[in-house]
């Protein structure tokens, strides 16, 4: 089998310029957990997962302490109100993934199925040779061709 034979075709996109309100909104739409991100000519720039959207913990540095991190800066886990106004004024190409592995419509699937299996990327960006998103391929994906579904 190849790519395209299990890809989703022309996939949700959001521009580099979506905030992260706007990209959290299209996740609870949508029931997907991420999109490419892509310029105006539709060529991929970097991936955003809802991983990238939540805070995380982080060792304070010279520190016993853990803490809550969001989008590069410390949060105090009761801020709330804060957080949601840094999500209507961040942009989501300030918080996407950037440099991760694509794939082609031709490749053989088992090709895509190791990216996957290999990294921490859960949406696996299909483009064409220029570099335009044509489909998005997902874990979900290949356990659907597992059960004989896809």
């Amino acid at each position: 089998m190849k790519v395209k034979d299990l890809m989703t075709q022309d996939p949700v996109v959001l521009g580099p310029e979506a905030t992260l309100e706007e990209a959290v909104r299209r996740i609870l739409e949508t029931r997907y957990g991420g999109f490419p991100v892509v310029d105006g000519e539709g060529r991929l720039l970097g991936v955003v997962q809802v991983e990238e959207l939540l805070p995380h913990p982080e060792n304070v540095p010279f520190s016993d302490v853990e803490a809550l991190q969001l989008f590069g800066e410390w949060v105090d886990e009761d801020v709330l109100a804060e957080i949601y106004r840094r999500y209507q004024r961040t942009p989501v190409k300030a918080v996407m993934r950037t440099g991760i592995p694509k794939v082609h419509p031709e490749d053989p699937l088992g090709k895509a199925l190791k990216v996957v299996l290999t990294t921490d990327l859960r949406h696996l960006p299909v483009v064409d040779e220029k570099g335009k998103v044509v489909g998005i391929l997902t874990r979900s994906d290949f356990l659907k061709l597992i059960l004989g579904r896809g």
